[in-house]
C-alpha cells in the first residue's frame, strides 16, 4: 500500500489521474499501431479512388477528342480501353554491349505501335491533330498505369496488413498526385494542341528561325541562319504538332554535311530545385536531353569523335510545370535564354558554325517566328487563368473546395477521417 502510494501521489484526484494516464499508455501501445495502419490505408485507398477517377476522365477526354475526328463508335471506345494497359518489355542488360541499339529498336517501335492507334481511333485527324493524340495517348496510358500501380498496392497492403510499408506508401502519395494531376493537365494540353512546360526549348528556336526549314532527320526540322558574325544551325522537332523528333540523327546529318562546326549546344528543360525560381536559366556543359538517353548518346559519341565542345542552357521549371501547360515564366525566360546563346555562340571564331538544338515536346509551338508574339500572348492568358483557378480552389478548401481533401489530408487523423467519411457519401473523391 505505501509504495501504491508513493507511486499514485498523495491524494485520491492524483491516483486516479495517473492510473488514468497509465491505461492511456496501455491501450495506445495495442491499439496505436492498428488506428495508424487504419489512417494510412483510409488515405491510400481514397488516392487509389481518385487516380482511377482522374484516369477514367482522362480516357473520356481523349475519346471526346477522337469522337470529332471519325473515331465515335463502339469500337474505338474499345480499342481505346485497351489500348490503356500498353506496356514495353525493357531489354537484357546483364550485357551492356548493344543496349542502346536495344533500346532505341524498342523506344522505335512503341512510338510506332502508338501513332498506328492514335490513326485508328481518330482516321480523320490531319497529321498534325494526329500527332497531337498521339501523345495524348501517351498521357493517358500514364495515368492509367500509376493508377492501377497505386490500387495494387493498396490492394497488398490491406491483404498483409503490413503496418510499416502502408506508412512508406502514404508518404508516396502526395508526389503521386501531383505527378497524375500534372499528367492530366498535359493530356489536356496536348488534346487541345498547347504548349507544355518542356517545350521550353522549341519556343527558343523558334523564336529565332525566319521561315520553316527543310527536315533532316525524322520529325526534325533544320534551318541556317547568319547571327551574330557565325552561321546557326537551328533544330527542333516540327510543330505545331506533339513531337520529340529524332535529334540525335538530325545532329549527325549536319555535322556531314558541315564540316567547320565549332560547338553544339542544346536547349532544354530542366528541373529546379525546391526555392529555385521558374523560368530561371543557367548554363552547363554536356548535352541536355531526357528520356532514355538515345538521342543523348548520339550527339556526345559524334561530339567526342569530332572534338567539339557540348554546351548545355536550361530553362529550369519543376517536374510538374514541365508535363502542364506553359508557366508564364517559362515563356518570359525566352529572351534570357536568347542573350545566353548569343554569349556562348559569340566565343566561337567569326565565320564559324554552331548547332543550336532546341529540345523537347513541339506541341503547340510554330516551326518559325511567325505568330509567335501572338501564341505567346495565348500562354501567358492561359497560365493566369490557371494560377487564379488554383488561387480560388485553395482558398476554398475549408468550406468544401476542390482541393479541401487534400488539404485536410497533410493533417493527420482528422485529414483521413474526413477522407473515409467522404469516400462513403460520393462515388470518387473529390479532384
Amino acid at each position: 500500500m505505501v509504495g501504491l502510494f508513493n507511486l499514485f501521489g498523495q491524494n485520491e484526484g492524483s491516483s486516479i489521474l495517473n492510473i488514468l494516464s497509465f491505461l492511456m499508455i496501455f491501450v495506445f501501445i495495442i491499439i496505436g499501431p492498428r488506428l495508424y495502419l487504419w489512417q494510412a490505408l483510409t488515405k491510400i485507398e481514397a488516392t487509389a479512388q481518385k487516380l482511377e477517377h482522374i484516369s477514367k476522365r482522362g480516357q473520356k477526354s481523349l475519346y471526346a477528342t477522337v469522337s470529332k475526328k471519325g473515331g465515335n463508335n463502339k469500337e474505338t471506345a474499345k480499342k481505346l480501353s485497351a489500348f490503356m494497359d500498353f506496356f514495353m518489355i525493357p531489354p537484357v542488360d546483364m550485357d551492356p554491349f548493344g543496349i542502346l541499339k536495344k533500346m532505341e529498336h524498342l523506344i522505335r517501335n512503341t512510338e510506332g505501335r502508338f501513332k498506328q492507334v492514335a490513326k485508328q481511333v481518330a482516321p480523320k485527324a490531319n497529321e498534325e491533330e494526329m500527332m497531337n493524340v498521339y501523345m495524348g495517348l501517351q498521357a493517358a496510358v500514364t495515368i492509367n498505369m500509376i493508377a492501377k500501380i497505386v490500387r495494387h498496392w493498396a490492394e497488398m497492403i490491406k491483404k498483409m496488413k503490413n503496418f510499416q510499408l502502408a506508412i512508406i506508401f502514404q508518404m508516396q502519395m502526395p508526389m503521386i498526385e501531383k505527378i497524375v494531376e500534372a499528367e492530366e493537365k498535359g493530356l489536356n494540353a496536348f488534346l487541345k494542341g498547347e504548349a507544355i512546360g518542356d517545350a521550353a526549348g522549341p519556343l527558343v528556336i523558334a523564336s529565332l528561325v525566319d521561315s520553316e526549314g527543310k527536315e533532316v532527320a525524322e520529325e526534325v526540322l533544320g534551318a541556317e541562319k547568319k547571327l551574330w558574325g557565325r552561321k546557326l544551325v537551328l533544330l527542333k522537332a516540327r510543330g505545331p504538332g506533339g513531337r520529340l523528333g529524332e535529334l540525335g540523327y538530325a545532329v549527325e546529318n549536319v555535322l556531314k554535311k558541315n564540316k567547320r562546326v565549332s560547338k553544339i549546344i542544346t536547349i532544354d528543360a530542366a528541373q529546379k530545385l525546391e526555392g529555385e525560381k521558374t523560368g530561371s536559366v543557367c548554363e552547363g556543359v554536356g548535352v541536355a536531353i531526357g528520356g532514355a538517353g538515345i538521342e543523348k548518346a548520339k550527339i556526345e559519341e559524334i561530339a567526342v569523335s569530332r572534338k567539339l565542345p557540348l554546351e548545355a542552357i536550361a530553362i529550369k521549371m519543376s517536374p510538374f510545370e514541365a508535363i502542364s501547360p506553359m508557366p508564364a515564366e517559362v515563356a518570359n525566360a525566352v529572351k534570357k535564354a536568347v542573350d545566353l546563346l548569343r554569349e556562348r555562340v559569340e566565343e566561337t571564331s567569326k565565320g564559324s558554325t554552331v548547332i543550336v538544338v532546341g529540345v523537347g515536346n513541339t506541341c503547340g509551338i510554330p516551326n518559325s517566328k511567325k505568330g509567335l508574339g501572338k501564341l505567346v500572348k495565348q500562354i501567358k492568358a492561359r497560365a493566369r487563368k490557371i494560377k487564379q483557378e488554383e488561387k480560388a480552389e485553395d482558398a476554398g478548401w475549408f468550406f468544401g473546395g476542390k482541393k479541401g481533401e487534400e488539404k485536410l489530408g497533410e493533417s493527420g487523423m482528422m485529414a483521413n477521417i474526413a477522407g473515409f467519411l467522404f469516400r462513403h457519401t460520393a462515388n470518387f473523391p473529390s479532384v
